[in-house]
């Protein structure tokens, strides 16, 4: 690439060849040689210009010169990123360039047991891996957590300590993976889990002439959810997903079986009410989370808004847009097949804005999934007589129709899930 250079001495303009760069070359007006400086480079990637002495380019990262890779024994690191593709030195867990998680190579072997035979999926914390548990000769999924520095790798493995903790308790639930080991290293954490063959319910849906599926189908997979959820928000304290959604429902080989996913998004609610007063993270995707979670202030109800954005992306094929589906849902529940409105207006009640117009818990939505159809009243324990459903007091007789789980912020009193207001001071229950 030719530059134009001004002599030191007259100033007078020299086009020079790229082959005289950084070389001794002579003014042909005043004959003063001078040493010509070094021209710039074009990155290959970006168009940048880039000094002859870089490595990388100061642009985008794309490494310029790869000598010091290629003359290794080890080989280098190709970045996963299809956009990228970048070589990276041995060793590297996040691409120079793009920072995407760099997957360790096949045949490496985890606490002398696990081998890791490919790379399944790339995320932002890290990578999952089809391996081998060597002892039994069983296929497992190898979940790697990374972080770039040693700080941060500190703190993402007390979440991910957390998650293998959540998947502990949950073992009793059908849906949920089995867990193998957790594997806590000073540079490494692994989380060991059933490999689980097939796909995510979205990339069904997505697939070239893909339908949605029947609502019987669906249905089947909201109770498997619920008998999930209904174990997390009966902790103490309570477990809240928080991330509910077709991506992380995987369906096995069979058709019918599910398996639910990432459970490294849940949270606890907090032991004290000023705990769960307090604002959490704010984690969700957009359209299967509720108002009260898009603020930060998730709670159980939150995850039974998400679980019906799920069933009704999987029964229309479109993906939800919060509680606007619901109202969508309930102004043309005519146009449904007869059979399959009950499900419809079910998923509708559960996207309504307010949190109190929904179901008060898993429970009671796995209840209506299996008997296909709306409660619509419910009889009270102390006088027997019928109240509509999902009132917190009785009609009658001021009865509590609901579990404790509005907590007053003000003064600390517990409230039926389902009131608006606090019954001990008046304020307004967030």
């Amino acid at each position: 690439m030719p530059q134009v250079v001004p002599c030191p001495a007259c100033g007078c303009q020299l086009n020079l060849p790229a082959a005289l760069s950084g070389k001794p070359v002579r003014c042909p007006k005043c004959q003063l040689t001078f040493t010509a400086p070094e021209s710039g480079l074009e990155c290959p990637s970006c168009s940048a210009v880039v000094p002859r002495s870089a490595d990388s380019c100061p642009d985008c990262g794309f490494l310029l010169r790869l000598t010091k890779i290629e003359e290794s024994e080890e080989r280098p690191n190709v970045c996963p990123n299809i956009v990228c593709g970048t070589l990276n030195p041995p060793g590297e867990r996040l691409c120079r360039r793009c920072n995407t998680p760099i997957p360790s190579a096949a045949g490496q072997m985890i606490a002398n047991r696990y081998r890791i035979d490919c790379s399944l999926a790339t995320g932002g914390f890290g990578i999952v891996y089809r391996g081998t548990d060597m002892k039994t000769g069983d296929v497992v999924a190898i979940k790697e957590m990374i972080a770039p520095e040693p700080r941060e790798f500190t703190l993402r493995k007390t979440f991910f300590r957390r998650e293998a903790e959540i998947l502990g308790m949950l073992q009793s639930a059908p849906a949920v993976p089995r867990l193998h080991q957790f594997i806590d290293l000073p540079t490494a954490a692994y989380l060991v889990l059933e490999f689980i063959p097939g796909d995510n319910l979205l990339n069904h849906l997505e697939k070239p002439g893909a339908r949605p599926f029947p609502v019987p189908q669906v249905a089947q997979w909201g109770i498997a959810v619920c008998d999930v959820l209904e174990q997390m928000h009966r902790m103490n304290p309570p477990l809240i997903h928080r991330d509910m959604k077709p991506e992380n429902i995987m369906l096995m080989p069979d058709g019918r079986t599910i398996r639910l996913i990432d459970f490294g998004t849940a949270r606890e609610l907090g032991h004290t009410i000023r705990e769960r007063g307090v604002a959490k993270t704010k984690v969700y995707t957009e359209g299967y989370a509720p108002p009260e979670q898009v603020i930060g202030r998730p709670e159980p109800r939150s995850d039974v808004f998400a679980l019906a954005g799920t069933l009704i992306h999987l029964a229309t094929g479109h993906a939800p847009e919060g509680f606007f589906t619901g109202k969508e849902i309930l102004d043309h529940l005519a146009d449904y097949p007869v059979a399959d409105r009950w499900f419809y207006e079910l998923m509708a009640i559960n996207l309504s804005e307010d949190r109190n117009d929904r179901y008060f818990e898993a429970a009671a939505l796995r209840r209506d999934l299996l008997k296909q159809a709306v409660l619509r009243e419910v009889q009270c324990p102390a006088c027997k007589r019928f109240s509509p459903a999902r009132e917190p007091y009785c009609q009658h007789c001021a009865e509590a129709l609901s579990p404790a789980g509005s907590f007053c912020a003000s003064c600390e009193r517990a409230n039926p899930v389902g009131c608006r207001f606090c019954t001990g001071c008046g304020s307004r229950l967030s």
